[in-house]
């Protein structure tokens, strides 16, 4: 595919983004699932147009930011006072299963150790996010197992 200018790079993503998403949305999937896709497809395993890495980067740090302080938002201090050693225990229970399981999947696909361990940190915090966001997004924060 020819190169794009990098305004039209940025400019294609959230019209990818709104089409895939009613995919999604219309295949009954949240639409984390869909902008994953969207990454995916955007990106150099499929039609590969963004290589404006700068502006990317830049939109995906805000992108964090902004999913972060969302997820803080939502957050009732009281509630996981309530909660307490069930919410810890739980949420460390989490963190330790997934950032095992990213650890060995690091190295099947054949990455060193160090690697394989940013990796699986990297996904212990990126599987919270997206767990929290998904209970957001059914407005199932608030119950029990929420």
């Amino acid at each position: 595919m020819p190169s794009l200018a990098p305004f039209a790079e940025v400019a294609l993503l959230p019209v990818m983004a709104a089409g895939i998403g009613l995919i999604g949305t219309l295949a009954r999937q949240p639409l984390i699932v869909s902008f994953i896709a969207v990454g995916l497809v955007a990106g150099p395993l499929a039609l590969d147009f963004v290589r404006s890495d700068a502006q990317i980067e830049l939109l995906s740090e805000l992108g964090i930011a902004v999913l972060l302080f969302l997820v803080g938002i939502k957050l009732d201090v009281k509630l996981i006072r309530s909660l307490g050693v069930v919410s810890v225990l739980t949420g460390l229970g989490q963190v330790l299963f997934t950032a095992f399981f990213g650890y060995l999947i690091g190295l099947a696909l054949g990455l060193g150790h160090i690697t394989s361990l940013y990796v699986a940190v990297a996904l212990t915090f990126s599987s919270t996010i997206i767990i929290v966001k998904l209970l957001s997004d059914k407005r199932e924060i608030d119950a029990l197992h929420g």
